[in-house]
């Protein structure tokens, strides 16, 4: 039950801040910064719910594990740190992509009438 809390926590602790920075009014100047840096490589990060999930799941468990906190790769058995950083990026730009998905398609998906 502990993984499932961890996982879940994360995972949406991750969509949470991805969804703020790719589509948040308040972070519209930050994104227009950084498409003027880079647009090939930071306009489409900031742009990508999927591309910048997998950043914010690297750092959310380098963060995690250097507070001490267990991430979801760490409780399922992965010792080695550059793996479970690895990992928990990877479950969090598919849960992010998951869950992006499912919110867009309740919101566009036709009537049925």
């Amino acid at each position: 039950m502990e993984l499932l809390t961890t996982c879940l926590t994360f995972s949406f602790l991750a969509y949470g801040w991805t969804n703020i920075m790719v589509f948040g009014s308040m972070f519209q100047k930050w994104r227009d910064f950084w498409d003027g840096v880079s647009p090939k490589f930071f306009g489409k990060l900031f742009g990508c719910p999927m591309c910048l999930g997998t950043w914010v799941g690297f750092f959310l468990s380098t963060a995690f594990q250097t507070l001490g906190w267990h991430t979801p790769m760490e409780m399922y058995g992965t010792d080695i740190l550059w793996a479970t950083v690895f990992l928990d990026g990877v479950l969090t730009s598919g849960t992010v992509w998951f869950i992006h998905t499912v919110q867009e398609w309740f919101e566009y998906r036709p009537d049925n009438d």
